[in-house]
């Protein structure tokens, strides 16, 4: 039995930290006619979760994304959508200046066509403090997030940074780094059951990326961490599996555990 958030955190009828392990399929795609081809293949699917990283959109003007937003909801009427304009410094696809960002972010906030607005936890604070208001107003859950792409942080800097997290309102906790070894990838699984064993209420997307860390994907469901990433017809991050094969894994270490 895997632990569990207490109380879960109920979105669009989901149960984010329930017994039910969660997975969202990320969309990257480049215009419209992209976004409706791979919100189709997703919708198909039938992930529990769909992750729009808007920050691929060619056209990023407030126009187009509000429009792209509105095909996404009308393919995918049911799935708790996540909308994430990644900074290019976590691994975003543009540099969009932080002005720019926010001005988007607060549009897509305020159409209410998103469940969960993903935000990096490196943002200057007045970012922030912008931003998590509206989203609080609009009905929209915040995800703060941390990315390392090059290694994975001493645990007492993840542990910090989680705690970072909570104390800053967020709603799910998400932590994403790069092993170098095998020994990286269990202190990511270790620093996430303490997470979830300090912070019972709080929900959590952890992972280890790339080929090394490809188990943290379906094992970490049994550490605490309660959705993961897995692909539809592109990977937006390295190590990421098909969802198919990720379901099986997942649903036969949950059987045994």
């Amino acid at each position: 039995m895997r632990p569990t958030v207490s109380p879960p955190l109920r979105v669009r009828g989901l149960e984010y930290g329930g017994p039910q392990p969660l997975f969202c399929i990320p969309l990257v795609p480049a215009d419209l006619a992209s976004l409706s081809e791979q919100a189709a293949i997703a919708a198909a699917l039938k992930p529990e979760l769909i992750e729009w990283r808007a920050d691929f959109f060619r056209d990023g003007t407030p126009e187009r994304l509000l429009e792209g937003a509105n095909v996404l909801r009308g393919i995918a009427p049911d799935a708790a959508i996540i909308f994430t304009l990644r900074a290019k410094n976590e691994g975003g696809a543009q540099d969009t200046a932080p002005a720019a960002r926010r001005l988007l972010i607060d549009r897509i906030l305020r159409s209410k066509t998103i469940d969960i607005v993903d935000l990096e936890l490196a943002n200057e604070p007045d970012f922030l403090d912008a931003l998590m208001p509206v989203a609080q107003d609009c009905g929209v859950r915040v995800l703060l997030a941390m990315h390392d792409f090059e290694r994975t942080p001493p645990s007492d800097v993840l542990r910090g940074r989680i705690r970072a997290m909570r104390e800053r309102g967020a709603s799910i906790a998400k932590v994403a780094v790069m092993p170098r070894s095998e020994e990286d990838v269990l202190r990511l699984l270790d620093v996430t059951i303490g997470a979830r064993r300090e912070f019972p209420d709080l929900p959590l997307c952890t992972m280890s990326m790339g080929r090394l860390g490809s188990i943290t994907r379906v094992a970490g469901f049994l550490y605490g961490s309660d959705m993961a990433f897995a692909v539809g017809k592109e990977a937006s991050a390295p190590g990421q599996i098909p969802i198919e094969d990720a379901r099986r894994m997942a649903e036969h270490l949950l059987r045994y555990a």
